[in-house]
């Protein structure tokens, strides 16, 4: 199961994680992964892990290098392809409370938890390995399994080596532009569609010219500083 996150940087929105279980008959080794001594790496002990030549998800790689368009035409692929995914999202107000960082483990765990329960409900034994992005693994102890049923590391880039990373990156990537251009649509003013919440200069003109919006988040500082400023 791969997992990744997007939007921590944003001043408004949602930060969303998404789990992603892909078929390992469409994975193999990266060379990275391949050991030095000839022996062959486990599938899943593996961090290093490509979607087999000439499928249509070969293409995978950190949503973040991909276009819009790309993006756009793998995620219905990558829902299909999949086992399971789940998605699952924080909103600013639980951003506020709890920081960005703790709510993007809460959005990791009520991906990975989704997931993991649609597979438990038909294979209660089924066993389950996590690669996340990143270097923190937010804590699992919730879902009851013991380390022999549930493993799970951390891959520092891992959105550009683990095919399952990859897909999780472009899930969570298109639900959060998609959320964009809704706010988008409610906020023209703001032109949320060209930024999709991050701060750049227009975003940060819109924000000063008229006002914070309810899906701002306030504890950061560009709007948390126009909230001192208007003494609120």
């Amino acid at each position: 199961m791969g997992v990744d996150e997007v939007g921590r940087g944003p001043l408004l929105g949602d930060v969303v994680a998404a789990a992603v279980i892909l078929p390992n008959n469409i994975l193999n080794l990266a060379t990275p992964s391949a050991p030095s001594d000839g022996t062959t790496l486990p599938l899943w002990q593996a961090d290093d892990v490509a979607i087999i030549p000439n499928h249509p998800l070969s293409r995978l790689t950190d949503s973040k290098k991909l276009s819009e368009k790309t993006r756009e035409t793998l995620a219905p692929v990558i829902r299909q392809t999949a086992h399971r995914f789940a998605i699952a999202k924080i909103p600013p107000q639980v951003i506020d409370d709890i920081n960005i960082l703790q709510a993007t483990m809460l959005a990791m765990q009520q991906a990975i938890g989704e997931a993991v329960k649609n597979v438990i409900v038909k294979q209660p034994d089924a066993h389950f390995t996590v690669v996340i992005d990143g270097n923190r693994i937010p804590d699992l102890a919730f879902l009851g399994l013991d380390n022999d049923q549930l493993k799970a590391r951390a891959v520092v880039k891992g959105d550009s080596r683990h095919a399952a990373i990859s897909a999780a990156s472009v899930l969570a990537k298109v639900s959060r532009d998609h959320d964009m251009l809704a706010l988008a649509a409610r906020y023209p003013a703001y032109h949320i569609d060209k930024h999709k919440g991050y701060p750049t200069a227009a975003h940060l003109a819109a924000l000063a010219k008229y006002g914070i919006l309810p899906e701002h988040r306030r504890s950061f500082a560009p709007v948390k500083r126009l909230l001192t400023d208007l003494g609120q």
